[in-house]
């Protein structure tokens, strides 16, 4: 059952909030903050995705989240595939059982290409994954707009947050 936009804002609200994430928004530093927070690292990994799969996969491991995203693509492309997999991640869409990263590094190119080709999701899983995306890099850009990018040193930070700098971010 797909959950309307209000809940998903409320969802990524939450999740965001207290991150202390930097402008503009580095994907990297979300997923690490965001790891440390909860306990378990999100690992980003390169990876050239063969035609014919998603260029993201989000695959939970016993050790830590794994989010492969195509390896030959741009930077901005990039982004937007980890934060639509941190999507799913925040929404509890996983559909893959937990392996463990020994069993990660033990998979075939064959056995890997064919579990990708499995991967795949429902219809509303892929629009709220793609909603909260979208959530994220809008806050983020208008955030931008009125900051730039977040000062360096942690007085300025500060400063910046409490004079308004952040105006749309959380």
């Amino acid at each position: 059952m797909r959950r309307s936009e209000r809940a998903l804002r409320t969802l990524c609200r939450t999740t965001l909030k207290g991150l202390d994430l930097d402008l503009p928004l580095d994907v990297t530093q979300l997923c690490e903050r965001y790891g440390e927070r909860r306990g378990r690292p999100i690992r980003l990994i390169a990876h050239p995705l063969p035609a014919g799969v998603p260029n993201g996969i989000w695959l939970a491991a016993t050790d830590a989240d794994y989010f492969f995203h195509q390896a030959h693509t741009s930077r901005l492309h990039r982004d937007q595939i980890v934060i639509h997999e941190f999507g799913h991640l925040i929404a509890g869409h996983q559909i893959l059982g937990e392996v463990s990263a020994q069993g990660l590094d033990a998979l075939t190119q064959d056995e890997s290409t064919a579990a990708l080709r499995r991967t795949c999701y429902s219809d509303d899983a892929e629009w709220e994954a793609e909603m909260l995306a979208s959530l994220i890099l809008g806050w983020a850009e208008d955030a931008s707009t009125g900051v730039g990018s977040t000062a360096a040193h942690d007085e300025l930070r500060g400063l910046q947050r409490l004079l308004g700098g952040h105006r749309g971010w959380l």
